[in-house]
């Protein structure tokens, strides 16, 4: 039963609205419902024909509003009502009411210009103005005038400038849902802005204050990021006052599970610790104090040095009223705000919109490529400034997306399918002529989201990464093979924790780079499996980022010069922090220790002779060998100046080979490299060598131990001279040259790889454990009438553990009797699945 908020009230009105006009702005409280009733509303009472699309600036919060919904309607999610996030798809033909994240939107609108079945698209949240939403808004009220009348626009807030949005839209209504739920006491501190004393221990006093005056109701506290939430979480904790409450953190970036615990009633008390993710939408039952650092971290753009800033500022007036608004959802509640009033007074009434402050390239590109007009004829609900435009034009030239007026050029049309920023967007283009394109993918994929790699790690665990082969030249190069590292872990927390892995940003890059891999194949690059060479990755990455060429200062510091006259400091985890010349994919303004510092992530050395390549006309030259030992090679170190900025040099292998094979072999044995092509299929052949071996000791079969190993290693890496030259060179040859002829026969005969049951589509694998065990997996049907004796190795000398599974291929029993699982405990299993699985056969 949906329980009544004030935003029902307005029932009558929408419906007259709706009768009169296709344009609605709606203002409503924080509490009031509106997030979930409305499109409710307008589904039950017919409003509009075909889906009910609500925008949402948050994924956090586009998943739980369309779960809350489907609660509250009682049916399952993804059905009536679903969602679709980035990486993330629950919907069905029958959804209705779907939840999507602006970006999601604008994709589809290029790709469906005409929004074919969507009957209605509603803004919410739309006072946070992110770019997505004020071009989506201009977007679908140009549509609505020239092919779809009939298309239903809201814009919804609490804290909406309504007169402004109704008059930009034209002939739109405006509605107003009057009453929070229940009251919110505002307190203030007195906490200088100038104070020394850290935020998250004057959050903690607050908290003992209303642990101490309350003895009931949640308690809400906003942190402007992980690390300050973390920070309070231990302070809270630290308190007398906090035994038997829970103490939970709430960001974007937590697993769901977690996002989930916070949000979701509990029997006990709790504090839950968040960013802004909590600010809007999200209903958190039984908050009834909130404690409002009264700041967030902003992204913003300086299109003057193209540097991307992520500043702690104070939020807005209408932010911190969003905020307030937490604590009166359920019932009277209270807000202690860690600054003065008269603070409060002087901050700004709302937070500037995005358009004004972040990178607008992939914008422009997606308005150009999408026929949506250019920057200067766009319909903007507010215009952007000019050197943003500006700006966003130079970086799309630089690329070659545009050419000297601005219009899209073919490569720029190709570029503008990857949503992503076109800096990678070109990468992906340069990496289908280098044949690098999978090994970009996921460098992209990386780049979408957080980094994977924990910042800050003991030794054992820089022990653990050291452990995992990785190329030089490249920030992203530990990336990628500590990305694969947790692929091969399954993701698991606890097990990609123990490399410095944050396993949940793994799958998410994973995840965004098959996303780029299908977009790259259906544009028709080619995706191959032959050697890469690194060189290769690092061109593209330089094609994308040649506006970040940065040089070291000195070998004693960071310190870095970039081009057009800037600074920065190359971040101390940097793996190429010997190299002298290099691009920097993220040029990040840091608020730290009191100061602003200018910090170069994910950088990647690069070669002058690609400079010269690329602008042959920006150069003079000095050259000299040696050898560099923290290399292992050779090098050729070549002195250039590019553009304004001072070279001082570049770096090519030269290694004789003999040398470089025994370094290779050795380092691959040590595990410090890693040979791709030994990959499941290779362990899982020794594994069948040394169960027969174990098992039928008379055929002789060697074991295929550590001493073998290293042999076969060093017959790969025979006339080898760098990694690059092994990392895909084929191995299960000389790995099977470990047995003769005659032996690999027996493997076969005494240890085949499948077996055929009659009642299953395809042969049935044949797993061979590193403790001497054969496992076969096969469901109870598959299973019928086959005889037990037939499930053995080694010409029966060996059972088979049977791993006997349901319909689902879910495991429910293993055994090496299949004759007596038939007599004894299979009864059990048909009684505790066949109602489960009713149309599968149950003898």
């Amino acid at each position: 039963m949906k329980q009544p908020l004030p935003i029902d009230t307005l029932q009558d009105g929408l419906v007259a609205a709706c009768g009169r006009v296709r344009r609605i702005v709606l203002r409503a409280p924080t509490g009031s419902g509106k997030s979930t009733r409305i499109p409710q509303m307008l589904l039950d009472l017919n409003l509009v024909q075909g889906q009910i699309v609500v925008l949402q600036p948050r994924r956090i919060a586009a998943r739980l509003l369309a779960a809350r919904i489907a609660q509250e309607r009682e049916v399952r999610l993804g059905g009536e009502v679903g969602y679709q996030i980035r990486f993330e798809r629950v919907e069905s033909a029958q959804t209705r009411i779907k939840f999507v994240t602006e970006a999601l939107l604008l994709r589809q609108m290029a790709s469906d210009p005409e929004l074919k079945g969507v009957g209605a698209v509603v803004f919410d949240e739309f006072h946070e103005r992110n770019l997505h939403s004020d071009v989506a808004l201009a977007l679908a009220r140009r549509l609505q005038e020239t092919h779809r009348p009939d298309l239903l626009i809201m814009a919804m807030s609490a804290t909406l400038d309504t007169d402004a949005v109704a008059k930009w839209l034209g002939s739109a209504e405006t509605l107003a849902a009057d009453g929070r739920a229940y009251p919110v006491q505002i307190e203030y501190t007195h906490m200088p802005r100038n104070s020394t004393r850290p935020i998250w221990d004057a959050a903690a006093e607050q908290v003992r204050r209303v642990l101490q005056e309350e003895d009931e109701g949640d308690i809400l506290v906003f942190m402007p990021g992980s690390y300050e939430i973390m920070r309070t979480i231990g302070a809270v904790r630290n308190l007398p006052q906090s035994g038997g409450v829970d103490i939970l953190p709430l960001y974007g970036e937590l697993p769901p599970e977690e996002q989930d615990r916070a949000v979701k009633p509990s029997p006990g008390r709790k504090v839950i610790v968040a960013t802004n993710v909590a600010e809007t939408s999200l209903t958190i039952p039984g908050v009834r104090a909130v404690v409002d650092a009264g700041l967030a971290r902003i992204a913003r753009f300086d299109p003057h040095r193209g540097i991307d800033t992520l500043l702690v500022e104070p939020v807005s007036q209408a932010s911190a009223e969003q905020r307030a608004g937490r604590a009166g959802r359920t019932g009277p509640g209270r807000c202690i705000r860690l600054w003065s009033q008269t603070d409060h007074e002087a901050r700004p009434l709302r937070e500037v919109p995005e358009i004004k402050r972040v990178d607008l390239s992939e914008t422009i590109l997606l308005l150009l490529s999408s026929g949506w007009g250019d920057a200067a004829t766009f319909p903007w609900y507010e215009k952007p400034d000019d050197k943003a435009l500006q700006r966003a034009l130079t970086v799309l030239a630089d690329l070659g997306a545009v050419d000297t007026q601005g219009k899209l050029t073919p490569i720029g049309r190709r570029m503008s399918v990857f949503p992503a920023h076109p800096r990678y967007a070109r990468m992906l283009l340069a990496a289908g002529e280098l044949d690098c394109v999978f090994e970009v993918c996921r460098i992209a994929g990386l780049a979408q989201g957080r980094d994977i790699l924990f910042r800050k790690v003991d030794d054992r665990t820089e022990n653990a990464r050291d452990s995992v082969e990785q190329e030089d030249g490249s920030d992203f190069f530990p990336r990628l093979a500590l990305l694969q590292q947790a692929i091969d872990l399954k993701f698991d927390a606890d097990a990609c924790d123990r490399f410095g892995v944050h396993g949940q940003a793994a799958r998410q890059a994973d995840q965004a780079a098959r996303q780029f891999l299908r977009l790259a194949e259906g544009q028709g690059l080619p995706v191959s499996d032959r050697i890469v060479d690194p060189a290769a990755i690092r061109r593209c990455l330089l094609l994308g980022f040649s506006d970040r060429l940065a040089v070291r200062l000195d070998a004693g510091t960071l310190r870095c010069a970039l081009v057009h006259g800037r600074t920065g400091e190359l971040r101390r985890e940097s793996s190429i922090r010997n190299a002298k010349l290099l691009v920097a994919a993220e040029v990040d303004e840091i608020q730290a220790r009191g100061g602003v510092t200018t910090y170069l992530s994910l950088a990647t050395a690069i070669e002058e002779s690609w400079l010269q390549e690329l602008f042959p006309s920006e150069f003079s030259t000095v050259n000299h060998v040696r050898y560099d030992a923290t290399q292992r090679r050779v090098v050729t170190r070549v002195e250039r100046r590019f553009r304004d900025l001072v070279l001082e040099a570049k770096e090519r292998d030269d290694a004789p080979s003999d040398a470089a094979s025994r370094i290779l072999a050795e380092e691959v044995a040590a595990g410090r490299l890693e040979l791709e092509k030994w990959d499941a299929p290779v362990d899982a052949w020794i594994r069948r060598v040394n169960f027969l071996s174990k098992h039928c000791p008379e055929l002789g079969i060697p074991v295929f131990d550590e001493a073998a190993r290293r042999m076969v290693i060093e017959e790969v890496c025979t006339g080898a001279v760098a990694y690059r030259d092994i990392r895909d060179r084929p191995v299960f040859g000389v790995v099977r040259g470990w047995l003769t002829h005659e032996q690999a026969m027996a493997l076969e005969t005494y240890c085949p790889e499948k077996l055929i049951l009659p009642r299953k589509k395809h042969p049935a694998r044949i797993e061979y454990t590193a403790d001497g065990q054969a496992e076969i997996e096969a469901t109870v049907q598959e299973l019928y009438d086959f005889p037990g004796s037939k499930l053995r190795v080694c010409l029966g000398k060996v059972p088979m553990v049977i791993c006997i599974q349901s319909p689902a291929r879910r495991t429910q029993q293993r055994t090496t009797d299949l004759d007596a699982f038939w007599k004894g405990s299979y009864e059990g299993v048909k009684k505790e699945l066949r109602g489960r699985y009713p149309r599968h056969e149950w003898r």
